[in-house]
């Protein structure tokens, strides 16, 4: 039937991964969202390079200037003063005291005409004042103290700059400009000298400077300001003077980072004023200087984000539509292999009905045909004793040989008509209750001498089973063929081993078996290690007469014969193989009528978990090979359906690849940056009812103060514990199995 297509919007299944966009995209989407920033770093940063390069030559340029100011403003008033030197040239003190009106009238000539230096002084010896240009007459002030005068005494004979003082006469804040007036001999004979007005270099500051928070200032050598600008500046908001006088000492002239008293950075220099010894310093702080580029930072940023947002947006809408086309094609495909499993579905179970029915139909005509060849049988075995009896003691040798012959034909030919009637399910059945784990024990050595001494022979016969309803000749039968093709699939010798145990079986697991009914079984599991079948020859392996062994090695009537015997009794028989990993035959005899399954103690209801699981499938995820192969043969051997995986990455690739898994059991510890615990939780990402088991090697100290999320089994295990513990995740995981 062809199932109609109903349009629908793309839907991803609930257990779907995820979709992300391809690494194109997301390459493309950072690159949107960091390139602007970087392109954005880039300009700002070369930006803060210009701003700060642009501020080293200001400050180089106007320092230049204020120098080249100054030393003319220095220049000038000392010509001054040699002016005033001329005046007194030649005149004893008495001479120049009766001449002070002179001398006054002199000063003030000089005074009017020049702005720079202002109320000249004339000092005698002994500190009093001669004569000074802006009083008349002299006022009588004695000047010995000033440190002019006292620096002249001493000794200091060339231009001195005098700290900043408020005038006696003029009342106004100045710092003085002197000479010492030498006799003949050289020694120290009174003092002449001017005041300069700080207010005169600040109003060129301001204009060489302009506006803006700056630093210009007139230093002497030990620090002292004579004149700043802006005037009146607190020393803590501006350079600190012992790092501005460090620069002057270094000799250098190129601009330096210096810092005032509340930490602020300033980029100053320093020049020498001429020989004298005074300094001009120009400063700029770094907030003045970063202000612009502040300003073209924030408004490069603004830009920045305007514009990597509007590509972040662009991308994003890129990577969506991507998205939304991969869930289509997902959704389709999914769809698609829904369909595929469905038709496959579909197909094995036609193949099975077929198979079942072709079954059925030789069983009809094979009984058919051993019910004549029965008949035919017993005729000829009538003849053989009539003629036995006829010729009596006449028989010669010749006779009697050829009557035992025939009779042992007609002896092969009823054992093969048994068989024929064994697959036909119409022998004749003694049913009884019997104990499998006693016959199984007792007909041991029987087994053991047809397999062989290259094969050995297991038993694992699980302990309380209730009593199965069966005929004991022909369950030895049953067993004794299943040993000889086990013996045969092991030419070179190997394992066999035959197990007990109850199982239930469901509705299910009996398809094309109606003479079953879904219930508890006795299961009697025979399993080699030998070649195993191809697909095509265990398709057919129950049919009779077809066998893959040398002519005259079999008939092929085998397991034929058992599956005839185990359907006549009510049971089922399943068989298992794979190439190269053996073959497992699987007897289910129905129980005794009346006898029920015991309720399990504790111990018994974990061993009916690891029955009632026993078609569980396991993912065993191990790194140690040999470990992983011995887990695994555990498993097979306790009959899960078991996939290996040799690390955490190849483990999430068999969950992601949609095999359906009942239980992990997995290492804590694996290599490829996937742990046990990382599989674990992804696991249960993928598949939510999944039973989830890890295995250690270190005790729960070891594992951290973190409390483990999982139950953790320590190693070294025993198998018995392991099945256990596995099958009762596995019966949490599926409640029903198949």
């Amino acid at each position: 039937m062809i199932l109609p297509y109903l349009p629908g919007p793309p839907m991803l299944a609930p257990d779907s991964p995820r979709l992300s966009p391809p690494w194109s995209l997301r390459v493309l989407l950072a690159a949107s969202m960091l390139l602007p920033f970087l392109a954005a770093g880039l300009f700002v940063w070369h930006d803060y390079q210009r701003s700060l390069t642009t501020a080293s030559q200001r400050v180089d340029r106007i320092a230049t200037i204020a120098t080249e100011h100054a030393l003319k403003v220095v220049d000038t008033n000392a010509l001054v003063l040699d002016r005033m030197g001329e005046l007194l040239r030649g005149l004893s003190w008495e001479e120049l005291r009766a001449q002070r009106e002179r001398i006054h009238q002199g000063l003030r000539a000089l005074d009017q005409r020049v702005n720079q230096l202002r109320v000249l002084h004339i000092v005698e010896p002994n500190g009093d004042l001669l004569a000074i240009s802006i009083a008349w007459p002299t006022p009588q002030v004695n000047l010995a103290t000033r440190d002019y005068f006292r620096h002249h005494a001493e000794g200091y004979n060339g231009v001195y700059f005098g700290e900043p003082l408020v005038g006696r006469t003029s009342g106004e804040l100045a710092f003085t400009m002197s000479r010492p007036r030498l006799s003949g001999d050289g020694r120290f004979d009174g003092v002449y000298l001017g005041s300069v007005p700080p207010a005169y270099f600040e109003q060129q500051w301001q204009t060489m400077a302009g506006t803006g928070e700056r630093y210009i200032a007139l230093l002497r050598e030990d620090g002292t300001v004579l004149a700043r600008c802006p005037p009146g500046t607190q020393p803590s908001v501006t350079p600190a003077a012992s790092s501005l006088l460090q620069l002057a000492r270094a000799g250098g002239t190129e601009p330096s980072w210096v810092s005032d008293a509340n930490h602020q950075e300033w980029l100053a220099t320093t020049r020498r004023v001429g020989q004298e010894q005074i300094l001009v310093t120009y400063a700029l702080p770094r907030s003045e200087i970063l202000a612009g580029w502040r300003r073209t930072t924030a408004v490069v940023l603004a830009v920045t984000a305007a514009i990597t947002f509007a590509l972040s947006f662009v991308t994003w809408l890129a990577c969506n539509r991507w998205v939304a086309a991969q869930a289509a094609l997902q959704s389709l495909a999914g769809t698609a292999r829904e369909l595929r499993e469905q038709i496959e579905k579909r197909e094995r179970a036609e193949e099975q009905l077929a198979q079942a029915q072709r079954l059925e139909a030789m069983g009809r005509l094979t009984g058919g045909i051993a019910h004549d060849f029965n008949n035919l049988l017993t005729a000829i075995l009538g003849t053989v004793q009539m003629l036995e009896r006829h010729l009596g003691a006449q028989a010669d040798d010749r006779a009697k040989r050829l009557m035992a012959a025939a009779r042992d034909a007609v002896a092969r030919g009823a054992r093969l008509n048994s068989s024929l009637l064994s697959f036909a399910r119409r022998q004749p059945l003694k049913r009884e209750a019997l104990d499998a784990n006693a016959l199984v024990t007792g007909f041991e050595p029987l087994i053991q001498r047809a397999l062989g001494e290259a094969v050995t022979l297991r038993l694992s016969l699980s302990p309380g089973l209730p009593h199965c309803h069966a005929d004991a000749a022909q369950l030895e039968a049953a067993l004794l063929n299943l040993a000889i093709n086990a013996r045969d699939a092991l030419p070179e010798g190997g394992e066999v081993e035959i197990s007990t145990r109850t199982a239930w079986l469901s509705r299910a697991d009996l398809i094309n078996n109606e003479e079953a009914h879904p219930g508890p079984f006795t299961e009697i599991r025979m399993t080699d290690s030998g070649s195993g079948m191809e697909p095509d020859v265990l398709a057919r392996a129950f049919e009779p007469f077809f066998t893959t062994k040398a002519p005259g090695r079999g008939t092929g009537l085998g397991l034929s014969q058992v599956f005839g015997f185990v359907r006549q009794l009510g049971g089922h028989v399943a068989i298992r193989s794979e190439p190269g990993r053996g073959t497992g035959v699987s007897l289910f005899l129905p129980l005794t009528p009346g006898t029920g399954v015991r309720v399990p103690e504790p111990q018994q209801q974990r061993q009916a978990a690891v029955v009632a699981m026993a078609s569980a499938t396991v993912l065993v995820a191990e790194d140690d090979a040999q470990v992983r192969e011995m887990v695994a043969e555990m498993l097979r051997e306790a009959g899960f359906r078991v996939l290996a995986a040799a690390d955490g990455r190849q483990a999430l690739e068999l969950l992601e690849n949609g095999e359906q898994v009942d239980v992990l059991f997995s290492d804590v510890v694996m290599p490829s940056g996937i742990s046990g615990m990382d599989l674990a939780r992804r696991a249960l990402e993928l598949h939510p009812g999944i039973g989830v088991l890890l295995a250690s090697g270190y005790t729960g100290p070891v594992l951290g103060k973190e409390v483990p999320e999982f139950d953790i089994l320590a190693k070294p295990y025993q198998r018995d514990v392991l099945v256990r513990r596995i099958a009762g995740l596995a019966q949490q995981a599926r409640p029903t199995v198949a």
